[in-house]
């Protein structure tokens, strides 16, 4: 090579900064305000060009908007000093076969060879953005979590307490139809208040399912039997101009409430008529799945991998946009006109189905109907074994009379009548009003012949008065009462041989769980 020691400097420092610009990670272009007169390889990577040429010597808003570049183009042209750097700016590039993707573009205006040009620096940031959604999306299914988890603790609350009050209606509206003083209007006027406190523990159980907290009975069920099961309610709901498809792809056995499922289903089935215009059709599809990856749906949050039994629950109705799907297992939330509906059957219905351990999927759009899919853990024949036995109000022993109950509740009425139904019953009664009195009975007047105490007390609980009355009495009967399923800390603490009965309760009902549990003690309670 020939030439000066200066001219070979230039020409190598030339030849780093082109290997410099060649080698960079991100796209670099230069644009002297009619074309592009510099395209590293990252910019044909980007724009799907396999040479040089196919690049340059296009206008810049073939690839880019270029206001902000053209921004950058006066600045320099107005100003005797070069540019600053523009902040980094988020744009669409379009690439050569039409698609688009997002880049992140910063640019500083130049003089080059005297035309005010513009060195622009252009970065693809899908895999950020989508990063950033994702942990978008988490932090709002995590927020949403906590929100629900809050309400659903606001509702069991209020729920439990509601169930008290209604308790004590229908408990002394039932010793009122007894009164044989009562005249026939009154005995109507009572029926009416019955049934106005029937209707209000429908809507307290609701809130408790949406809560996960409403006391069920599971058993083995077999889906596609219950599928099954449900038609001919369903075909009524829907009524003769709406029509009814049940298929039963295969059988599964799932450990569930049946009652609780079937509202699930018929809760689904009114919603999808309501959604239907006349002639359209509801079809349920019993199946199972295997998910060895868990249930890679968002609504499911942490579901664990396994065989699954499932329903679908799929109508040709008018679906649902993405804002009104975002709510609708919300309490409260409804769609329809005042006055019907509560807006608790789908938040009921996804409460039920993951106390149940399973969860429930929907897709949706407007025009293309609306499917909900409910994921069930297959059932284990070892996992049922091991479920507690809770009292049904249906159960018909014989009660044997003179035995002494220790009846404890923090509710003066609740204590009030069940008290009084055991008494009627032949029963001698005891009455404490927490923890604290129970024990202090206990030691004046020694073991009754069972414990009926409230879970849910102020002070020393139902579960902590049950263990300390066991160590005492290994063999003293104990049935708890309760608005509330038996959650996870009652599963732990909860004793071999206690038993509950659900508020509110009918009198039949009470007298019929206290005499359940008697008969099932084995062994008499000694002092």
């Amino acid at each position: 090579m020939t030439g000066s020691v200066e001219d070979r400097e230039d020409w190598e420092q030339d030849e780093r900064y082109r290997q410099l610009v060649e080698l960079a990670p991100d796209a670099i272009l230069i644009h002297d305000g009619t074309r592009i007169v510099l395209a590293n390889d990252a910019v044909l990577r980007l724009a799907g060009a396999t040479r040089r040429d196919q690049l340059l010597g296009l206008p810049i808003d073939r690839f880019l908007d270029p206001p902000f570049l053209k921004a950058v183009e006066t600045e320099l042209v107005d100003s005797v000093v070069p540019a600053e750097p523009t902040p980094p700016v988020q744009e669409t590039f379009r690439r050569l076969d039409g698609s688009e993707v997002q880049v992140e573009v910063r640019a500083v205006g130049f003089l080059d060879r005297g035309h005010p040009s513009v060195h622009a620096v252009i970065r693809d940031i899908t895999e950020r953005l989508a990063v950033e959604e994702q942990a978008r999306v988490v932090t709002e299914r995590l927020q949403q979590a906590q929100r629900m988890e809050a309400v659903g603790a606001l509702a069991g609350g209020v729920a439990h307490e509601v169930n008290n009050m209604m308790g004590v209606i229908l408990g002394f509206s039932d010793f009122l139809l007894r009164d044989e003083r009562l005249s026939p209007d009154c005995l109507a006027d009572v029926r009416e208040i019955m049934k106005a406190a029937d209707r209000a523990a429908a809507v307290t159980r609701q809130l408790l399912a949406f809560g996960r907290r409403a006391a069920h009975r599971p058993t083995a069920v077999d889906l596609a039997a219950l599928a099954r099961a449900t038609e001919g309610v369903i075909r009524r709901l829907l009524g003769e101009d709406r029509h009814l498809v049940v298929i039963t792809n295969a059988a599964a056995q799932v450990w569930v409430d049946a009652g609780q499922l079937e509202q699930v289903i018929v809760n689904l089935a009114l919603n999808a008529r309501d959604a239907m215009a006349p002639g359209g059709t509801l079809t349920i599809i019993a199946s199972v799945v295997d998910l060895p990856g868990g249930i890679p749906v968002a609504d499911c949050g942490a579901v664990s991998a396994g065989r699954f039994g499932t329903l679908s629950v799929h109508d040709t109705g008018v679906g649902m946009d993405p804002a009104t799907r975002a709510r609708i297992f919300e309490p409260f939330f409804t769609t329809k006109p005042l006055g019907q509906g509560t807006g608790l059957g789908l938040a009921a219905a996804e409460g039920i189905v993951r106390q149940h351990n399973g969860c429930i999927t929907v897709t949706t759009a407007p025009g293309q109907g609306t499917t909900f899919t409910i994921y069930l853990p297959e059932h284990s024949p070892q996992v049922g074994a091991e479920r507690r036995k809770t009292v049904r109000g249906t159960l018909a022993e014989e009660a044997p009379t003179g035995e002494t109950i220790l009846v404890v509740d923090d509710e003066p009425g609740v204590c009030a009548i069940a008290s009084r139904c055991l008494r009627e019953s032949g029963f001698r009664v005891l009455q404490a009003h927490d923890g604290h009195d129970a024990l202090e009975l206990v030691d004046r007047y020694g073991p009754p012949g069972l414990v009926l105490t409230d879970l849910t007390m102020p002070g020393i609980g139902g579960a902590e008065l049950a263990r300390r009355l066991r160590d005492r009495w290994p063999n003293l009967p104990i049935l708890f009462m309760s608005g509330h399923a038996l959650d996870e800390y009652s599963r732990q603490t909860l004793l071999p041989g206690t038993s509950l009965i659900e508020k509110p309760f009918s009198p039949a009902a009470l007298v019929a769980g206290v005499a359940a549990a008697l008969a099932a003690a084995t062994e008499p309670v000694t002092g």
